[in-house]
């Protein structure tokens, strides 16, 4: 019996930066037979907003291609077209397909097998911003400002500054040489050292209850769609079509039947 299990071979990046590593796939199968190899190949995670699964909670992840079937229908079982999509990037996404005019100047979607995140996107706070026509074009177009994403940054910003400090300051404790210490306070530092210790401890249990009191999914709650966020990523997005009337193929109602 052939062994179908994820062989990783690196995809080639003009540019130098591509992160995911493409599995090689047997041949031949329907798209949705790739939906395991798509999870590992995308470390779990939304090719577009890199949400997680575990962060995600009632938000369920699609096979997107990238190139979408109503323009590109021999792509369809192209393993190569797809991409690990979060649902919520992947409505957005819809048939969305840049004319080649607009993919000349740049305007297209970011895909992270063959492009450097740095190269077209830079962080300020919890924003993205654009530093490439392909920045501006899927940061628009996906709404990747949008409010859940928002939040899901400031959660990540917060764990991982909490966990550097807690860790960093406890090491330095712990390395410190009592017996240089006067001997009337060497026994205060030693119990400052050890609740110190507890309090690290309890602080690795408090993430856990932090992450879960976001059980009533605060990542679903909608952005107001005439809020100036909203109102904002439209002009834009309407600004960079404009290059080009007439030739964009624009993006399907939102609906949860089919995906592309």
């Amino acid at each position: 019996m052939a062994d179908n299990s994820p062989s990783e071979v690196e995809v080639v990046d003009s540019s130098g930066g591509g992160l995911v590593v493409r599995s090689e796939v047997p041949p031949g199968l329907k798209y949705g037979d790739y939906r395991r190899y798509l999870r590992a190949d995308f470390s779990y995670s939304c090719a577009y907003c890199s949400m997680s699964e575990a962060e995600a909670q009632a938000i369920r992840f699609t096979i997107d291609h990238y190139e979408p079937q109503a323009s590109r229908p021999e792509l369809k079982d192209d393993y190569m077209n797809l991409m690990y999509c979060c649902d919520e990037c992947n409505v957005r996404k819809g048939d969305r397909s840049p004319p080649e005019i607009a993919r000349a100047a740049g305007f297209r979607f970011f895909r992270p097998d063959n492009d450097n995140f740095g190269e077209h996107f830079e962080r300020s706070g919890v924003r993205l911003n654009p530093k490439s026509a392909t920045g501006d074009y899927s940061i628009n177009a996906l709404d990747l400002n949008r409010l859940s994403l928002r939040r899901l940054r400031e959660i990540r910003a917060r764990l991982v500054d909490c966990d550097a400090f807690v860790d960093s300051g406890v090491r330095a404790l712990k390395s410190f040489q009592i017996d240089k210490l006067p001997k009337h306070i060497r026994g205060k530092a030693l119990g400052s050292i050890r609740k110190a210790d507890f309090v690290a401890d309890r602080l690795a249990s408090e993430i856990e209850a932090i992450l879960s009191s976001y059980a009533s999914s605060p990542l679903l709650d909608k952005d107001d769609p005439l809020s100036p966020h909203a109102e904002e990523r439209r002009a834009k997005l309407a600004q960079i079509e404009s290059l080009h009337p007439g030739q964009w193929r624009r993006a399907r109602p939102s609906s949860k039947a089919t995906r592309s």
